[in-house]
């Protein structure tokens, strides 16, 4: 058996920061031991100086169109575990596409570990048959769509009643994109009667009223059913209110995400000429929105921060654009998450055990992976990153090497490097730097269903 000693570091654990050093074995964490009494490994890393955290997991991304590409990037910035979307091709179930995609990781590798929440792109058509097959190939979590009806995935309010009624039987997580589709179609229309062009109107005609209506139906729904329900990528106040009324009624059983692009970038920039750069579903909303999203991070109404990376963008409808063709829209985010959450949220004054658990552990419960992830602690998996706090740089387009091109990270300063990585005792960075190693990437199943917080 392979053996690693990590020694000289603080190890943050789920109890806290605690000087210790870590014993590896085999790929999995055996021990926490005080400084100096670990067992002398093979292999030893010293982090002196620096903070021993759980391998990050990204709960929300897009990574089917490049794979090695887009976990290259996760394993450079921190994140070890990629949750992805299965995105069906047209006229393609769930699961077929959900095995398909399964092959797909395991022809080409990825550089870290990768689960699959199962998208359904035929709305209003529940199978329980179908739930039941997902949930054995250990998808994390389906997901439904309450808008875009254009590309004919949008689910009704009797779908997702039914959807989540049968979920609440087959113990998954069902996982929604709130924003109300009909609202957003009924302004796009009066804004294309206007003559209004330009990637403004894409944002424009998705108010926040469109997701706040829409994350209020989805609970409701779920405290119908007794489904348990995560709302994805939520970014608005009022959504936020939402949620907080729900978990203080205790009426819904319920996760909520909030994904990096809404906490750093704000509406502000589809007043510049670059506006096309920052389109994203829901859009940017107003400062006031972020520091609302801030505050909901601090105080634990949120439970998990995603990237939303989209490895490859979607095309708007031409009508909106002035040239004729459509815009597009989606943000590359996956290797900033990690290390933009932790600098920028650490001069915001959250505790590290707070921002470890939004970039880690909290996704890692939410769908079913924990704690073979998302922890330190004997018996999970060794995913480990050694963060050092002290240096001071500044993202470029190219810091991640995800090949999507211009980052709308580029020029934001950053406190603290991810200095090295591991995944499953394997290391893949070091000193900031991906080795080009044998691919160390798995699989991940779910290894249990419906794990819901109230």
């Amino acid at each position: 058996m392979s053996s690693l000693t990590i020694s000289g570091g603080t190890v943050i654990t789920r109890a806290g920061g605690v000087r210790a050093d870590l014993e590896v074995t085999d790929g999995r964490i055996r021990s926490l031991s005080e400084p100096g009494m670990a067992a002398t490994g093979a292999r030893q890393i010293d982090a002196s100086g620096c903070l021993v955290l759980p391998g990050g997991v990204d709960p929300h991304t897009h990574v089917m169109g490049d794979i090695v590409a887009a976990t290259r990037a996760a394993a450079l910035g921190g994140t070890t575990t990629v949750l992805s979307f299965t995105n069906p091709a047209s006229g393609e179930s769930g699961l077929d596409c959900l095995l398909r995609r399964e092959r797909e990781l395991a022809a080409t590798g990825p550089v870290v570990d990768v689960g699959l929440h199962a998208m359904l792109y035929e709305p209003d058509r529940v199978r329980i048959e179908e739930l039941q097959a997902i949930r054995d190939r250990g998808a994390c979590a389906v997901k439904v769509f309450l808008a875009y009806a254009e590309l004919g995935i949008m689910w009704s309010e009797r779908g997702l009643f039914e959807l989540m009624t049968a979920a609440a039987r087959t113990g998954q997580i069902v996982q929604v994109h709130c924003e109300e589709g009909e609202l957003i179609d009924g302004l796009l229309d009066k804004a294309l009667v206007s003559g209004s062009k330009g990637p403004r109107v894409f944002a424009d005609t998705r108010p926040p009223q469109a997701e706040s209506a829409a994350v209020a139906r989805t609970l409701a729904t779920a405290a119908v059913t007794g489904a348990c329900c995560y709302l994805t990528h939520l970014s608005c106040a009022s959504s936020i209110s939402q949620v907080r009324l729900a978990r203080h009624a205790k009426t819904a059983r319920l996760w909520a995400e909030v994904c990096l692009h809404h906490l750093l970038l704000d509406s502000t920039r589809y007043e510049s000429t670059d506006a096309e750069r920052y389109l994203v579903a829901p859009p940017l909303r107003s400062l006031e929105d972020c520091e609302q999203l801030w505050e909901a991070l601090s105080d634990g109404t949120i439970d998990t921060l995603g990237s939303d990376h989209s490895q490859t963008r979607s095309e708007t409808i031409a009508d909106i654009s002035l040239s004729g063709r459509g815009y597009y829209y989606g943000l590359a985010g996956i290797g900033a998450r990690v290390p933009l959450a932790l600098s920028r949220g650490l001069a915001r004054g959250l505790p590290i055990e707070r921002l470890v658990h939004l970039v880690s552990t909290g996704p890692a419960l939410a769908f079913g992976i924990h704690p073979k992830k998302g922890s330190i602690a004997p018996g999970s998996d060794a995913d480990i990153v050694i963060w050092d706090p002290v240096p001071t740089t500044t993202l470029g387009t190219y810091s991640f090497d995800d090949g999507t091109g211009d980052s709308v990270y580029d020029g934001e300063p950053l406190v603290g490097q991810v200095r090295d990585v591991l995944v499953r005792g394997e290391q893949v960075v070091r000193d900031g730097h991906y080795l080009g190693a044998e691919p160390a990437g798995r699989y991940v199943r779910a290894s249990r269903s419906d794990p819901s917080r109230l």
